[in-house]
């Protein structure tokens, strides 16, 4: 079976015209950035989502929790409330390592210091550098 013509298309899209059933953005909440998120809902079920970043021109990336619904991972989008203790377990997780830094010793490393080349294979005395050829030692 084929598929669809260009004359199916046209047909198509002037049906779905006269319905006035072409998909929208319908506006689904704004973050604190100002950032408005929208779903584009078609007729065969498909779903899309985005968001449109501030007009102010300071353009942020969405949060962790809109990343998810925007990506399709949840199913609903974010409440405020839920941002809001996320941040705040965000906040106190790093207030503890903060506390667990200055407690733990601090261990000042000697690293050796990178050499100019690529670091060459360690060759040793009784290991044959090419196989089948002896290197005179000196005895």
């Amino acid at each position: 079976m084929s598929r669809p013509g260009a004359w199916n298309r046209v047909f198509s899209n002037l049906w779905k015209y006269l319905k006035n059933d072409f998909s929208k953005k319908r506006y689904v909440a704004e973050d604190d950035f100002g950032n408005r998120y929208y779903q584009i809902e078609n007729s065969r079920q498909n779903v899309s989502r985005g968001f449109d970043p501030p007009t102010s021109g300071n353009s942020s990336r969405p949060g962790i929790e809109w990343e998810a619904w925007l990506k399709g991972t949840r199913r609903f989008p974010p409440s405020k409330e839920e941002i809001f203790l996320n941040r705040s377990k965000q906040q106190a997780q790093l207030e503890q390592d903060a506390r667990t830094e200055k407690r733990a010793p601090h261990v000042a490393a000697d690293a050796p210091k990178p050499e100019d080349g690529p670091q060459r294979y360690p060759k040793y005395k009784d290991m044959e550098v090419t196989p089948g050829h002896r290197e005179e030692r000196d005895r």
